[in-house]
């Protein structure tokens, strides 16, 4: 038996916003159930930081605003929207729907329904201004720009049990579960080149935050002062298999940035205390010098790292640069696609394989902010080039720099409860090998490129590489 419940209601979720009673501060914020017959969810709604970096600490957003009309909970995975019926209610993942509480079970669905720009109605208070729609993009430099919604907003942004913390989120008679909603905020935005135009492409994860040994945590330090470094980029990775890559391909799955301490703390994190594993990724720059990345293999979740040393690549080092050129045509001519950019290192886990391990941006010119998580994404699309350069005839094409730490990765695998890491060299190897790869999400099979993998792009402190083009045919 399928058992859902719904609410309808009206609320602004801000990534940056005040906190407020219709202003959601997507980061600690929480909001709590009244306990009646059935079991009730306590939430919280938490977006990390990635899009800052200490180089431009806001990031190129200073607020992402969403209007969520209704948000369902399914205990059938495989649940459409719409199954089951709907109940009233004024409070957002609370009781997800029912003041007499959520019915007993497994919950393995949850989706998100957001307002559509065009609704004649909303909220008595729009943070996107006139204009801009239910749903926007506040850009540092232009202002507020509406978001072009995907086509299941209507249906429900889907967090599918995969997405969901141990697959699901449990819920008993008369008890109640932390639940946290992490909509990952900087990762969901997209610029679509010369339209101008922002694309919401949502990154959610859920779990049961209770649950607090679904974590995985440390703290990033230099390997010379022992300071905290704040505002590094964590990325947890698990191996998979990408066309045209012979070794396993690290693809990120969550990320965040240290605190002020240097301290890291990401929760909740798919998978059984102990056994499931993630590989950590975590680079920096801070104050204009970059730092050498740290890999560590096999990490469980469950997991606090303790301090992790990163090694300074020397004052006036802030990275080294790949530049290069996308380009995309189909059987007639120019054509715009969308285009994922992901650099890869090659280290190998003790006792294990050869792996492309990805490792965050520092900077880039693209369209898209440094370190994004799973959504590495430019544009290649009309008349956008930085630097201007012409497009090759007939091809639409992208122009980018991508900054990355310039010196060797510092590999461990963990085991013994320790990183295995090396003990830190006084000064980093200033050299280090990246491979990039170029793909078009969800492309029609005849949209292939050549090369497929621009291989062994040797990448030096405050230098400037240059990549091979990457052209792409056949698309439409």
């Amino acid at each position: 038996m399928k058992m859902l419940r719904t609410l309808n209601f009206f609320l602004i979720i801000g990534s940056l916003g005040a906190f407020s009673a219709v202003a959601w501060l997507v980061g600690c914020g929480t909001t709590k159930s009244t306990n009646n017959s059935g079991g009730t969810v306590t939430t919280s709604l938490s977006d990390p930081p990635v899009c800052s970096t200490t180089s431009v600490p806001s990031g190129p957003f200073s607020a992402v605003w969403v209007t969520v009309t209704k948000v369902t909970a399914n205990t059938d995975a495989n649940a459409a929207s719409g199954d089951s019926t709907s109940a009233n209610s004024k409070c957002f993942l609370t009781q997800l729907g029912s003041k007499s509480g959520l019915p007993a079970g497994d919950y393995q669905q949850i989706r998100i329904y957001l307002l559509a720009n065009d609704s004649s109605s909303g909220p008595s208070t729009n943070n996107c201004g006139t204009g801009n729609g239910w749903n926007c993009v506040v850009d540092n430099a232009t202002g507020p720009h509406e978001l072009t919604l995907p086509s299941e907003a209507q249906t429900g942004l889907k967090i599918p049990s995969g997405q969901i913390a141990g697959g699901k989120f449990t819920i008993a008679a008369g008890q109640s579960a932390d639940l946290d909603i992490d909509f990952n905020a900087c990762a969901s935005i997209v610029k679509a080149g010369a339209s101008g135009k922002f694309l919401l492409k949502p990154v959610l994860h859920a779990g049961e935050a209770s649950v607090n040994n679904a974590t995985i945590g440390g703290t990033v330090v230099d390997s010379a002062t022992g300071s905290g470094i704040m505002g590094a980029m964590v990325l947890l990775e698990q191996p998979s298999t990408v066309t045209g890559v012979t070794e396993p391909v690290d693809q990120v799955v969550y990320a965040t940035t240290t605190d002020a301490s240097g301290n890291f703390f990401i929760c909740p994190v798919q998978g059984t205390p102990g056994t499931t594993t993630y590989d950590v990724v975590i680079a920096a720059v801070q104050g204009g010098v970059a730092y050498n990345p740290d890999i560590v293999f096999s990490v469980p979740v469950g997991t606090t790292l303790g301090n992790l040393k990163l090694v300074s690549e020397g004052i006036g080092n802030a990275g080294g640069t790949l530049a290069g050129q996308i380009t995309s045509a189909g059987a007639s001519g120019a054509i715009a696609e969308d285009v994922t950019l992901q650099t890869f290192t090659k280290a190998t886990p003790t006792g294990g394989t050869e792996t492309e391990v990805t490792i965050p941006w520092l900077s880039t010119n693209t369209t898209q902010p440094a370190a994004l998580p799973q959504n590495f994404m430019t544009q290649a699309t009309a008349n956008v080039v930085s630097p201007a350069v012409a497009c090759p005839a007939s091809t639409d094409c992208y122009n980018y720099e991508i900054t990355l730490p310039a010196s060797a990765a510092q590999v461990g695998t963990f085991s013994g409860g320790s990183a295995n890491l090396p003990t830190p060299p006084t000064t980093p190897t200033n050299t280090i090998n990246y491979d990039l790869l170029g793909t078009v999400p969800n492309a029609t099979p005849g949209c292939t490129t050549s090369p497929a993998i621009v291989p062994t792009l040797a990448v030096t402190p405050a230098t400037t590489t240059p990549v091979t083009v990457l052209a792409f045919t056949g698309c439409t």
